[in-house]
């Protein structure tokens, strides 16, 4: 069993599935090890994600009602976690806008002792309230490059990995306002820490990612004209797996190169 101060605690049963719904329940449900009171509201409320995932709202919020919030103490990883949680169920239930759930994030933000769920909790604010920032936060910050500046500058791995996401979303926003160099630069950057990633724990999830992020670099070079080098990446990937987006991006890549079907 994980130790309940090791950052993020269950996080192999989240390499194993993208949304390990029936891994928690086993968890939750094994008699002959049985979790700690701490232990098992963090489960649930890992368990309230898996049913967030997968849509089903009002059984996620149940999940989460049922924790005991009242025994869980301010500041602790569980209470922090189920902040969190309470969150994305109510954002992605399409209450986004209200005012609990920026409350819920605000306060994970404002409670976590560890690096990993405040960079969460900023993310997460990031999405809702892209302008945002926290109140003590320098001019010109935004939640995302106050999340950026814990993951990069935390000694946790786990945290570090926060920077990938956050700069594959930065990446895109930069994509969408026509500055594909500055997406460019994200998003090598992300690939970098996906490819650690990849190369220390070579599950299929981390592999994936591994695998967005070398096609994305590719489809911001495109954006910069470096059509040649974008076509190589393309090709590699697309010996690697014949899917869909490299497809797209081979389709669009050949005539500019003027490479004959």
């Amino acid at each position: 069993m994980p130790s309940p101060t090791e950052i993020p605690l269950f996080h192999a049963l989240w390499q194993q599935q993208n949304i390990p719904t029936t891994l928690f329940e086993a968890l939750l449900n094994d008699k002959a090890n049985p979790l700690s009171t701490s232990e098992r509201a963090e489960a649930l409320t890992q368990l309230a994600r898996c049913q967030g995932l997968s849509s089903q709202f009002d059984i996620a919020h149940a999940t989460l009602d049922a924790i005991p919030t009242e025994l869980l103490p301010t500041g602790s990883t569980a209470r922090v976690r189920w902040l969190l949680e309470k969150g994305r169920v109510l954002r992605s239930s399409g209450k986004a806008q209200d005012p609990e759930t920026k409350a819920c994030f605000l306060a994970a933000y404002n409670e976590a002792k560890e690096d990993f769920f405040k960079v969460d909790a900023a993310h997460m604010l990031a999405i809702i309230d892209p302008t945002g920032s926290p109140d003590d936060a320098p001019p010109l910050e935004n939640w995302t490059t106050v999340a950026l500046k814990i993951s990069r500058g935390s000694s946790d791995p786990h945290t570090q990995m926060w920077a990938a996401s956050l700069l594959h979303n930065s990446a895109w926003d930069a994509i969408d306002a026509g500055k594909p160099q500055v997406a460019l630069s994200e998003f090598k950057e992300a690939r970098e820490l996906r490819k650690r990633a990849f190369e220390e724990e070579p599950s299929a999830k981390n592999k994936t990612t591994y695998r967005i992020s070398r096609w994305a670099v590719a489809r911001a070079l495109r954006e910069c004209g470096e059509n040649q080098e974008a076509y190589d990446l393309q090709q590699t990937l697309w010996a690697e797996a014949e899917t869909g987006p490299v497809k797209e991006e081979l389709d669009i890549l050949k005539p500019l190169l003027g490479i004959e079907n």
